[in-house]
């Protein structure tokens, strides 16, 4: 797994490959890496436990090539990354369809106020369809920890509705997951 530097988080993200569709994967290990400050090794090992865990289903195929969809993300983050690396895994905006993106925006602000320990995983369409982790958000970007080296999102490109080609980064917010290891009601990031 490659690195590249990256001075804000201290830690760089990993790459996934240029032709292999494993985002999601990388997104999850990015995720987990942010979380626990994980060393090399450990991560070494989550990758190998999600490699072996789709190997197992006949599934490796697929995502390499197709890449993976909302539902086997969630089955991938609890029974492969599970409650002790990551024992919460909130979807605060599953069922909500189109919601508006000022809310969205407000509450990943919200959880990730500058509390270590935490990871919003979020899914994308439109002009990227991809999964990436946000590192920080701010009133006019989203920064990102990415696999494919993507950095940014300006607001003024982001939309929850309908990508256009001025707002052609389509945010999914019931595809976005808060992660943490801190104890917290769902219901104080809910719209």
């Amino acid at each position: 797994m490659a690195r590249y530097s990256r001075p804000l988080s201290g830690l760089p993200p990993f790459q996934q490959g240029g032709l292999d569709s494993l985002c999601g994967l990388y997104s999850i290990i990015n995720a987990e890496t942010m979380i626990n400050r994980s060393t090399d090794e450990e991560t070494q090992q989550l990758f190998d436990d999600l490699i072996h865990y789709l190997s197992r289903r006949g599934l490796l195929p697929k995502f390499l090539i197709g890449g993976i969809i909302h539902t086997e993300m969630l089955v991938i983050i609890k029974k492969v990354v599970g409650k002790k690396r990551i024992s919460n895994v909130e979807i605060p905006w599953r069922g909500v369809p189109n919601p508006d993106l000022t809310a969205f925006w407000k509450s990943i602000q919200y959880f990730l106020d500058g509390t270590p320990g935490r990871a919003v995983v979020l899914g994308l369409d439109g002009y990227h369809d991809h999964w990436t982790v946000i590192e920080k958000i701010t009133n006019r970007s989203i920064i990102l920890y990415d696999s494919s080296l993507i950095k940014r999102l300006p607001r003024s490109s982001c939309t929850t509705a309908y990508d256009t080609w001025k707002r052609k980064h389509l945010l999914l917010p019931a595809q976005t997951y808060f992660l943490s290891n801190d104890v917290h009601d769902i219901n104080e990031f809910d719209h």
